[in-house]
């Protein structure tokens, strides 16, 4: 019986151990047709793909899906042709135009950067070549690898770029993966995945059914352009091939978007608005007109309480020689506008600037033609060296004397003209601190600012009226008996020597008012990207100054590209105004109607234009350069080259334009306001018309180069017909 047993048990474990092979075999072969199927229809990256570079072959190919119908677009048709999900095969992507320079640094300064495209459009695989020059790019939305493995990115680019990959869909977890230059001088040819160490990315492993945010940034000058973005298995036979459609998706679907909704646009470490804060000031800037000065940040000071300045001079009648009885002939006033001069020193010169070359030592009168800058130097006699004079350099042990040169100091009016890097005329300093000292003498003869000592000198302009008299604006900061710090801005008018024992007095009724209520008018039309950027800009200026006494007032002729109330509705401003117009853009009816919006007389308006990047200053020197009845403000902004930007402003400075203007309302009635009969349907001299009436009506103009006060590059394409600007 135990035998029996023992051989059926025996028979049992033998059936079973026959049935798990069976078994086994049945799995792996069931496995393996899988394996097959599946293998069948993934495309996963395996190598390279033919890159042709004719220009035809590359604009004549087209993705699949940009053959496909709109409704077959995210669908992708199986072998028994049942229509089955897959990813929307595109990405987002933007133009940015009129962007010079091939760093992606130049790029990112660009003040509509990453949130203000010129386009916004989509591409269905990681391989463009727009054929275009002068222009950057972001590409970003979602990968979705096949499967679970680690992959390998690289990219290639004329000229600089860079690949960011999110370690999941969040935009927040970038990380730089490959990368194409840094100077703007590195390139590659299409394909070329090798010419860098940095092209070519670590091992990332990528998790199957799960999507992984990127951008692509790239940013080209001239050449032959191109961007690709390709991936490979991390196998020893890994080849490279470009992410094609089945890989990719959208971020954001914008087709129905306006250009002026930009809440959606990512910001991420690679693309961030990097000019909502004030521009960043590098230990060694580019240019010394970044450097910091005293006089960019004068509204933080507390101002000196006006009764103990009541009365500190003596009250003198104020009417310059320059100043006009009557009208004058169309176009005349531009040759009557002379530049007041400043101390200290602004740099408002273009110094770092190529252009800037001799046109400024040109005009000193030691400096001789045939010498040059040689003229300069004046050659001594060395009793220790017994010369050999061959007449030919070089010249080794010559020596030679040379006087301080303070070229700054020797610009005129004619220099500031013909000169468009020259900047600002700059006082000497004996000129300067002689009226600064005049003005502390007077002072500490009061008893109630006889404690006050000078802390610094932080700005003095001065008007000259040759042979009569010097109009000067005086700002100081003072240090109290109890260590409080207080600024001192006041208008003095000093006679010239010999014309009066008295040497400073009060111009009568020539006073700025520290709270005045500045208007800021412009008026556009379809113009989303810029729109925003100026209310942005007054937005930085609000933020930083707290200054609650100014205004914004937008006339628009019925823009289809953004709905600016609902844009203003939702600002950080003190205040307000919108109208909207119907018909064609009309600069001069346009601003007109703005003015005709303010209906408090004794405030400033201020006459401007879009592209203009703001000092954080400007409405506070606004004020003080609008005196009613006496004076209107026009300061001089620099435009800026193509590639150039806030942080690097290289340009020249516009001395034609006067459509920048700040005049008080009541001025502004009394000589007739804007042109609107002859600049109906044009523009482009309505600005010096308007300076002929201003100087007909016996105003004067203060003309100043004004630090940041900058105009973007951009040309013509997409603005309104007949736009001088």
């Amino acid at each position: 019986m135990l035998v029996v047993r023992a051989y059926n048990h025996r028979k049992a474990m033998l059936y079973s151990f026959y049935l798990l092979i069976i078994c086994i075999v049945f799995y792996i072969f069931i496995s393996l047709g899988a394996y097959h199927v599946d293998a069948s229809k993934r495309n996963v990256p395996a190598g390279p793909e033919k890159t042709n570079v004719v220009t035809q072959d590359i604009y004549r190919r087209k993705s699949p899906v940009e053959n496909e119908p709109p409704e077959a677009q995210g669908m992708q048709i199986a072998d028994d042709q049942q229509p089955i999900k897959t990813h929307q095969g595109r990405v987002n992507m933007h133009v940015f135009e009129d962007c010079c320079g091939g760093s992606l640094d130049q790029l990112r300064n660009n003040l509509l950067y990453p949130l203000f495209p010129n386009v916004r459009t989509t591409v269905s695989r990681l391989a463009v070549s727009p054929q275009w020059t002068n222009y950057g790019l972001r590409i970003f939305g979602y990968i979705h690898p096949s499967e679970t493995e680690e992959f390998i990115f690289a990219v290639a680019s004329d000229d600089n770029s860079e690949f960011w990959l999110s370690l999941n869909e969040s935009p927040e977890h970038l990380q730089l993966l490959a990368y194409v230059g840094e100077t703007g001088n590195e390139w590659t040819a299409p394909g070329e995945y090798w010419k860098f160490a940095t092209q070519i990315s670590k091992p990332i492993l990528l998790v199957k059914d799960m999507k992984y945010f990127f951008e692509v940034v790239l940013k080209q000058n001239t050449g032959l352009d191109h961007l690709e973005i390709a991936w490979s298995l991390n196998h020893d036979n890994g080849t490279f091939s470009v992410i094609t459609s089945e890989f990719l998706s959208l971020y954001k679907d914008e087709s129905s978007l306006q250009m002026g909704d930009i809440e959606h646009i990512p910001q991420t470490k690679a693309s961030y608005d990097r000019l909502l804060k004030p521009v960043p000031l590098s230990p060694h800037p580019v240019g010394e007109n970044i450097r910091e000065d005293p006089r960019d940040y004068i509204y933080k000071h507390k101002m000196l309480d006006e009764s103990y300045l009541k009365d500190l001079f003596p009250e003198c009648h104020y009417k310059p020689s320059y100043i006009l009885a009557e009208q004058i002939g169309r176009y005349q006033g531009v040759n009557l506008i002379h530049f007041s001069s400043v101390y200290p020193n602004d740099y408002t010169r273009q110094t770092h600037d190529l252009n800037d070359e001799m046109c400024f030592y040109t005009q000193d009168p030691s400096f001789q033609a045939y010498k040059g800058l040689a003229a300069y130097l004046t050659e001594v006699e060395d009793p220790d060296v017994q010369k050999i004079d061959t007449g030919e350099a070089p010249f080794w042990q010559h020596v030679y004397d040379v006087q301080p040169l303070n070229a700054a100091s020797k610009q005129t009016t004619a220099v500031a003209n013909s000169c468009r890097t020259a900047g600002n005329i700059v006082m000497s300093q004996d000129h300067a601190m002689h009226i600064v000292r005049a003005f502390l003498n007077a002072l500490h003869s009061r008893e109630e600012t006889r404690d006050y000592s000078l802390l610094r000198v932080v700005n003095v302009v001065r008007r000259e009226d040759k042979d009569v008299g010097s109009r000067y604006l005086v700002e100081l900061e003072l240090v109290g008996p109890h260590g409080q710090k207080v600024l001192v801005s006041r208008y003095v008018y000093a006679q010239a020597e010999g014309t009066s024992r008295q040497f400073l007095c009060s111009p009568k009724e020539f006073n700025w008012k520290p709270s005045a209520t500045v208007h800021v008018i412009v008026a556009v039309k379809n113009q989303a990207r810029w729109i925003i950027q100026f209310i942005r800009e007054m937005e930085k200026v609000y933020r930083e100054t707290g200054d609650k006494n100014f205004n914004v007032i937008i006339i628009d002729y019925n823009s289809s590209d953004i709905d600016i109330e609902k844009r203003l509705k939702k600002a950080k401003l003190p205040s307000y105004k919108f109208k909207r117009m119907e018909g064609n853009f009309q600069r001069s009816s346009g601003l007109q109607a703005g003015v005709d919006l303010v209906e408090d007389e004794h405030s400033i308006l201020f006459l401007c234009d879009l592209h203009l990047y703001y000092p954080v200053n400007i409405i506070n020197s606004i004020r003080k350069h609008s005196i009613e009845g006496k004076m209107v403000y026009a300061p001089v902004v620099l435009r800026l080259d193509c590639g150039a930007s806030p942080r690097a402003p290289t340009g020249f400075w516009e001395l034609a334009g006067y459509g920048l203007l700040g005049i008080y309302k009541s001025d502004m009635d009394r000589i007739g306001g804007m042109n609107t009969r002859e600049f109906k349907d044009q523009w482009g001299g309505e600005d010096w018309e308007l300076l002929d009436r201003i100087l007909g009506n016996g105003l004067e103009v203060e003309r100043l180069h004004l630090k940041n006060f900058l105009h973007h590059f951009h040309s013509k394409r997409g603005l309104w017909v007949n736009n001088p600007d």
